[in-house]
């Protein structure tokens, strides 16, 4: 349950952590909740370990990392599988349980709560170091994240000052993923192919469908590019894409009864 008592629409990002209560959890779909308002909103449990009857009433708190882009892609994947079933968009909880686990077992981490969190504490030195060299631009909006020379997963919110807020954590989760990367030393992607992956995210057909909380969610599932979205007032406010494995060839139209575009985004100022 959300609770937002400001005069403003709070966002809640895709993959964002929160500490406490009775387990920590991440969010399943971008949520906008409208001012003065309180909306129950999908979550993933990524504390396997834990569920504190006594801190029912207690505050969570933001984590310092948003879940790693492994994990993302496959809350994602079942996320659009529950939309496409006409279900809550929510992820699959004993998958995610389960990814935590490898995760954890492939960085020798054990922890007595199976908690995610206690990955990137045993990473923080290091990933607050990685975290260190990506700054963020002047009124960026987005980040496209390669790991090995691979993009693996772009994020957009079409607020500068709301996206800096989300940076640092999303870094974080990139960074965790980048400690496993295969291929290391293949070269990085270059700008022209960063633009050639947004022209064909920009002419990805796309499903809409009722959003939790305010606007209207989106979603596209192609042989290329699959992810999510959150578009308001004619306004794209969130996105969320992930590269599909070994895909080859243009994206195909889904078929659906209300497909559209990805509209290219804003450049608003930051309020």
């Amino acid at each position: 349950m959300v609770h937002n008592p400001l005069d403003v629409a709070v966002l809640m990002y895709e993959g964002e952590e929160v500490l406490g209560a009775q387990q920590n959890r991440t969010f399943d779909v971008s949520v906008l909740v409208a001012a003065g308002s309180s909306l129950r909103v999908p979550v993933s449990c990524v504390e396997a370990g834990r569920w504190d009857g006594a801190c029912h009433a207690d505050s969570f708190a933001p984590a310092p990392q948003a879940a790693y882009p492994q994990l993302r892609r496959l809350k994602n994947e079942r996320v659009r599988q529950s939309q496409r079933e006409d279900r809550e968009p929510r992820a699959a909880q004993a998958e995610v349980w389960e990814e935590i686990a490898a995760k954890s077992a492939r960085h020798g981490v054990r922890s007595n709560t199976g908690a995610m969190h206690d990955v990137f504490e045993r990473n923080r030195a290091l990933l607050d170091a990685i975290g260190r060299d990506v700054s963020m631009k002047c009124s960026q909006v987005g980040a496209l994240a390669a790991i090995a020379g691979r993009f693996v997963v772009l994020d957009f919110v079409s607020d500068v000052e709301a996206f800096a807020a989300l940076q640092g954590p999303l870094v974080q989760g990139y960074a965790l993923d980048a400690l496993e990367a295969q291929d290391a030393e293949r070269p990085a992607p270059s700008i022209d192919d960063a633009h050639e992956f947004v022209e064909l995210l920009l002419a990805t057909s796309v499903t809409r469908a009722p959003a939790v909380g305010l606007g209207e969610g989106l979603r596209f599932d192609f042989s290329t590019l699959a992810g999510t979205g959150l578009t308001l007032g004619g306004e794209l406010v969130t996105l969320t894409a992930f590269p599909q494995a070994g895909a080859e060839g243009p994206p195909a139209g889904e078929g659906s009864v209300r497909a559209g575009r990805v509209r290219r985004p804003s450049r608003r100022a930051p309020r």
